[in-house]
C-alpha cells in the first residue's frame, strides 16, 4: 500500500483558504477517477498539526497520475507517507512542470471584484476532468464573460489556446495592453491583430483582439507549438457568430453575482443586467453551439440570487447533461455575506 499527502496551497485570500477544504478534496476526488490505479480512503489528515489531503492506492503512483496530480488546483507540495515505529516520515516528491507561462500572471493584476486566481484554475480542472479531453489534448478555452481576463491567464498557464468575451471595452482594452505588456516583458515571440469579426448594424460592431505567442523564436516557427490568446469586444449572445461551430472542448465563466458587476443578456434592453437567468436564458443557446461533443461547460454563480434548481432546468432545456454526482455538489461556499458561491457543471453528449 501506498499512502500519499498533498499540502495545500495557502491562496491569497484568509476567506477562500478556510472555505476550500471541501472544494480541493472534491476536485482531487474526480481527479483521481482519472487514474489508472484505483484511490481509496481520499481524505484530510493532521500530521504535526498541519492540515493534508491524503489517498491511497495499492499500487505506487505512476508519472500519468503524477501528470494529472501536479496540476490542481490546491496543490502546493506532494508526499509519499512512510510509516515506520509508528512514526509518520514525508518523503517529497517532486511535481510535473507543466507550466508554459510562469503561474504568477494572475496575481500580478489587483481590482475589486478579482476571483481568486485558484478557485479560477479548480474551474477549469473541474471542466476539463469531467470531459471526453485529457490535458495532452490541444485545448481550445472560452470564457464568454470574461471579465479582465483571469480565466483566460489561467488557460494560458495550462498551454490552453484561450477565447473570451467581454462586452465592457474598457475591460478588453486592460486585459489585452496587460497581456501584451506581459509578453514583451518575459520577451515571448508574438505577434497581435485586432479586427472586425461580426456587424449586426453600424452601431454594433465587434472586433477580436488575437494574440499568436511563443516562448521561442524556433517555437514561433512551428505552427504547431503557437499559442493563442484571444479576446472579443462584443456581446456574448453572438457567441455562435464569432466563432465555429463545435470550436471548443471546455467552457469556463464566471457569471455576475448580483452585487457589482453585470453583463447584457436581452439584445434590447440597454443597460447590464446583474440577473444570471436573464444571461443564461439568452446566451446559453449560442455557448451550446460552439462546445464540443463531450465538452464541458463549468459556471460559477451567486446562489442567493438564483437557485440551483432554476440553474439545472435551464442547461438542461439546451441540451446539456448536468453532472449531479454526490462530489459535483460540493464545490458550494461562501465568499461574503452577500454572496454564496457555487459551481454547475455540465456536458454536451450529442
Amino acid at each position: 500500500m501506498h499512502k500519499y499527502a498533498i499540502m495545500q496551497d495557502p491562496g491569497h485570500n484568509r476567506v477562500y483558504y478556510k472555505e476550500s477544504q471541501k472544494l480541493s478534496l472534491a476536485e482531487l476526488k474526480l481527479a483521481c477517477q482519472k487514474f489508472k490505479n484505483e484511490c481509496y480512503n481520499i481524505q484530510t489528515i493532521t500530521i504535526a498539526e498541519i492540515r493534508y489531503f491524503s489517498f491511497e492506492m495499492d499500487n505506487q503512483m505512476n508519472e500519468k497520475e503524477l501528470f494529472i496530480l501536479s496540476r490542481l488546483s490546491f496543490i502546493f507540495a506532494i508526499f509519499e507517507v512512510i510509516i515506520s515505529n509508528e512514526n509518520s516520515y514525508l518523503i517529497p516528491i517532486a511535481k510535473t512542470k507543466y507550466e508554459y507561462i510562469d503561474p504568477k500572471i494572475s496575481s500580478i493584476l489587483k481590482y475589486s471584484g478579482k476571483t481568486n486566481e485558484l478557485f479560477t484554475k479548480m474551474m477549469i480542472n473541474v471542466a476539463l476532468l469531467s470531459s471526453s479531453f485529457n490535458y495532452e489534448d490541444k485545448i481550445k478555452l472560452l470564457d464568454p464573460i470574461s471579465g479582465k481576463g483571469t480565466t483566460l491567464y489561467e488557460g494560458c498557464v495550462y498551454g490552453f489556446d484561450v477565447f473570451g468575451i467581454e462586452i465592457v471595452e474598457k475591460y478588453v482594452h486592460e486585459s489585452c495592453v496587460f497581456f501584451k505588456k506581459y509578453l514583451e516583458r518575459e520577451k515571448y515571440k508574438h505577434k497581435k491583430v485586432k479586427r472586425k469579426i461580426y456587424q449586426e448594424d453600424t452601431s454594433n460592431i465587434s472586433y477580436i483582439n488575437e494574440f499568436e505567442y511563443a516562448r521561442t523564436k524556433d517555437e514561433y516557427k512551428d505552427s504547431a507549438s503557437i499559442k493563442k490568446f484571444s479576446v472579443v469586444g462584443g456581446n456574448s449572445i453572438y457567441c455562435n457568430r464569432y466563432f465555429k461551430k463545435n470550436s471548443f472542448h471546455i467552457i469556463v465563466g464566471d457569471l455576475p453575482y448580483g452585487v457589482a458587476h453585470g453583463n447584457i443578456g436581452n439584445i434590447k434592453q440597454k443597460g447590464l443586467t446583474r440577473n444570471p437567468s436573464e444571461l443564461l436564458t439568452f446566451c446559453l443557446p449560442e455557448w451550446y453551439k460552439v462546445l464540443k461533443k463531450g465538452g464541458v461547460l463549468v459556471i460559477a454563480w451567486n446562489k442567493f440570487v438564483m437557485p440551483k434548481d432554476n440553474m439545472i432546468k435551464i442547461l438542461k432545456d439546451n441540451g446539456l447533461e448536468v453532472l449531479n454526482e454526490s462530489l459535483y455538489n460540493e464545490f458550494e461556499h461562501r465568499v461574503d455575506m452577500s454572496i454564496k458561491r457555487d459551481i454547475i457543471v455540465a456536458k454536451k453528449m450529442n
